[in-house]
């Protein structure tokens, strides 16, 4: 990953290294038009600079996730954030130290390990109860959530719009010629999902086309000790998972049926994660760059550290590979 420096925001702005110097620091000598511009850019890419780094110099902070979402090898998209985010700390010093969510007693669980490691701040990533947000959003540490967003609680949120993303995904689809198409993922699991499953209803309803309930494995089959079954007698042309790992377990379900991927049935999935190279064919997915949201993540635990709150939307990127055909 390539650090966001003074000249990376010059010459993507088309101007020197003085004028995004003067910009960032209130300077006299560029219009306040190019400084609204440039400050809008080096915030879009979590630009970190040397003021900032003095508030997280040499300090120690908790990365809190669901154990399931780390440690399992197809699930590589927070333990991928993980590891940019340790980047960018281990450039100022600071170090970044895994707790695991425990699911029996979770809000004694983080009290525990808060008092005992005594952090300068805390991330949470992954979908949480309203209990863990509301004992973080009065508590006096700085704390920022890792792909997670509510609108009833006054907290740093680093997020992707899930609802729009499967819009997107749902299009282009139809745009390969799709009119048949399914949804996989236990919508009752967890917001993300349902958020993603209305997405994909949203575009299907505007195309006018139906919505079988066969169509709609309600699942999480990444997650399920058994293989679990497709229905033959009215399969649809593509499926959309809710997740690349479970992209991975349809493509078994898929081939144990006789089946290929994309030429009888097209995937597409979201997190876009190093998994989808690994599958074959490899898998269209959707998700947003690990290293702009660790970068993210980081200068709104500046912001917090200062007092401040912070919610920024990632934007998500749509990468075509080889599990979806032409209709």
């Amino acid at each position: 990953m390539s650090k966001i420096t003074l000249k990376t925001i010059a010459d993507k702005m088309n101007v020197s290294s003085v004028a995004v110097f003067k910009a960032l620091n209130n300077k006299k000598g560029v219009s306040d038009a190019l400084r609204r511009k440039i400050k809008a850019y080096a915030k879009s890419v979590g630009y970190v600079g040397k003021s900032a780094n003095q508030d997280i110099n040499k300090k120690r902070f908790l990365f809190f996730i669901n154990k399931d979402f780390f440690l399992t090898p197809s699930e590589q998209y927070y333990s991928t954030i993980f590891y940019f985010l340790t980047s960018e700390l281990s450039k100022v010093n600071s170090t970044l130290q895994v707790a695991f969510i425990e699911p029996e007693q979770p809000i004694d669980n983080i009290k525990t390990f808060i008092s005992s490691f005594n952090p300068d701040g805390v991330f949470f990533a992954c979908e949480l109860s309203s209990k863990i947000l509301k004992l973080m959003e009065k508590g006096p540490i700085p704390t920022v959530f890792i792909d997670i967003y509510s609108p009833m609680f006054d907290c740093n949120f680093i997020y992707v719009d899930n609802y729009q993303d499967a819009y997107l995904l749902t299009n282009y689809l139809f745009d390969k010629g799709h009119r048949r198409i399914g949804f996989v993922g236990n919508i009752s699991k967890t917001t993300a999902i349902a958020d993603r499953y209305l997405g994909y209803v949203k575009a299907m309803n505007e195309r006018g086309y139906p919505i079988s309930e066969e169509w709609h494995i309600n699942d999480n089959i990444e997650r399920s000790p058994t293989i679990g079954s497709l229905p033959l007698h009215d399969l649809p042309t593509a499926y959309i998972c809710h997740c690349d790992s479970a992209a991975q377990r349809l493509y078994t379900m898929i081939s144990i049926n006789g089946l290929r991927v994309p030429d009888d049935v097209s995937v597409v999935s979201f997190d876009n994660t190093m998994l989808c190279d690994n599958l074959m064919p490899k898998l269209t997915s959707i998700g947003p760059h690990k290293d702009s949201m660790a970068r993210k993540a980081l200068s709104a635990m500046i912001e917090a550290i200062k007092g401040k709150r912070t919610s920024l939307e990632v934007k998500s990127q749509l990468v075509e590979r080889d599990s979806v055909a032409v209709i």
